[in-house]
């Protein structure tokens, strides 16, 4: 009750000005979130690939292809001494790693994590440390960065 009080005061406080700018200030804070990522993604068509690493080693590379048919790509891989198999799933440009063994990954959070397209997605399994991201590459480079310092 003392709570609701005390908001019903501090709301008689605020002007109309006070309240015009609390919301112009969270809505610039939402548009930016939104524009950020597409922002930084490069749309000028150059390859992406799919990369697969487990703890910050590359265990696989392919190139990300815009099919409209399911294509599943088997790729090996090894966990403190024994041999895996994964799958990843492409379809229309984008990417899935399919369930990997419960032996590995119990908990199937990284089946669940669904479809990525952009560089600034990514796909993780924790128990082995598996991250699947999308590379870009670029055949030029580029003389404007996202994050200048």
């Amino acid at each position: 009750m003392f709570e609701k009080l005390a908001l019903n005061k501090v709301i008689k406080l605020l002007t109309l000005a006070d309240k015009v700018l609390i919301i112009v200030i969270l809505l610039a804070g939402l548009s930016l979130m939104l524009i950020t990522p597409r922002l930084i993604t490069d749309r000028t068509g150059a390859d992406k690939y799919v990369v697969v690493t487990i703890e910050e080693e590359e265990v696989y590379r392919h190139r990300l292809v815009d099919n409209e048919e399911l294509e599943k790509i088997d790729f090996d891989f090894t966990v403190e001494g024994e041999k895996y198999q994964g799958v990843l799933k492409m379809k229309n440009g984008r990417v899935r790693l399919d369930r990997l063994n419960r032996e590995i990954s119990p908990l199937p959070i990284h089946y669940e994590m669904g479809w990525i397209s952009e560089s600034y997605e990514s796909i993780i399994s924790l128990p082995v440390r598996m991250i699947v991201t999308i590379e870009t590459v670029q055949e030029e480079e580029q003389d404007i960065d996202a994050v200048n310092f």
